[in-house]
């Protein structure tokens, strides 16, 4: 029996989601505002970034709803991959944000002469931002912890890259204040530099699981003593492990005692399955295979039944 995905956590993703969407549109409303009637070119490619946030984060939605269908007979393994699928493409937006943050900033840098002095105001945007930005990261940081979302995670990136942008467009709008305009540009190739960056984190974690890559070494040397600890499991023939979403799926392969009756298997074979997904649970799925050993083994010189 495959376990169920968890319906709380997609809940729980979908309403990080929307007040993100939410506070994005306002914050890209206020951003570009005080930016352009302050003149800050840094507050006004933070905005931009906003701007695009709020379509990164409806695809985040969308893809933790289709993530969470249950099987079907196309797709019969789930559609948990879908989850990792949109965080690439969320990887995708951020990148191209940033490349286009960089862009304008060093085409500012090259005409640093004829830039205007920011006014006060963007300093309020800049603020406002930053604070309500540190507190959608504390909340989704929370929210990944109890979920191991994916797409949330790419969401805490996210945020705590919004965080350095708007403090880098607020450095720039007060170096500029302070005589040294070519700040506000710099600061927006630092922020494009940020942005960037964070876009190769989310796509590198969305790749392992789009690829089936194996779980930790860690969870690994867990799952092989908790095996053992059924005293009918002689050896561990094969273990094998693929990213899933927010979890992972096992294959395994077990040695026991060739004289086992074909419900004392079963039983053997039962009793790891339901401990590993119990102890364990990210485990969406444990196949198990068992071996009879070739009554040459080391082990079997302790066995009554030679």
């Amino acid at each position: 029996m495959i376990n169920p995905i968890h319906s709380s956590h997609t809940k729980k993703g979908m309403k990080i989601s929307l007040i993100s969407i939410i506070a994005s549109i306002f914050l890209s409303f206020l951003k570009l505002m005080t930016g352009i009637i302050g003149k800050s070119s840094a507050l006004v490619s933070d905005g931009a970034n906003s701007l695009s946030d709020v379509v990164s984060y409806t695809v985040v939605m969308g893809g933790l709803v289709a993530s969470d269908r249950k099987a079907d007979s196309t797709h019969q393994y789930g559609h948990e991959k879908l989850e990792s699928l949109v965080s690439v493409l969320l990887a995708i937006a951020i990148f191209v944000t940033g490349i286009g943050i960089g862009y304008s900033g060093i085409k500012n840098m090259r005409q640093v002469d004829s830039l205007a002095i920011p006014t006060l105001l963007p300093l309020f945007g800049a603020l406002i931002s930053i604070i309500i930005k540190i507190i959608l990261w504390r909340l989704t940081v929370r929210a990944v912890k109890q979920t191991e979302l994916n797409s949330l995670r790419a969401l805490v990136a996210d945020h705590i890259t919004d965080v350095f942008s708007s403090s880098g467009a607020l450095i720039g709008v007060v170096g500029a204040r302070l005589g040294l305009p070519i700040l506000d540009p710099i600061a927006s190739v630092l922020i494009a530099a940020l942005i960037i960056k964070s876009s190769m984190e989310v796509f590198k974690a969305a790749y392992r699981v789009l690829m089936d890559s194996a779980i930790d070494k860690t969870t690994r040397l867990q799952i092989e003593e908790a095996i053992l600890l059924n005293e009918q499991v002689k050896r561990i023939d094969l273990l094998r492990t693929r990213s899933a979403g927010n979890g992972f799926w096992v294959e395994v392969e077990l040695c026991c005692c060739q004289n086992l009756r074909l419900s004392e298997a079963h039983d053997v074979a039962q009793e790891i399955h339901d401990r590993i997904e119990h102890d364990f649970p990210q485990v969406r799925h444990i196949m198990i295979h068992l071996n009879p050993c070739s009554g040459e083994e080391e082990f079997c010189d302790s066995c009554n039944n030679r």
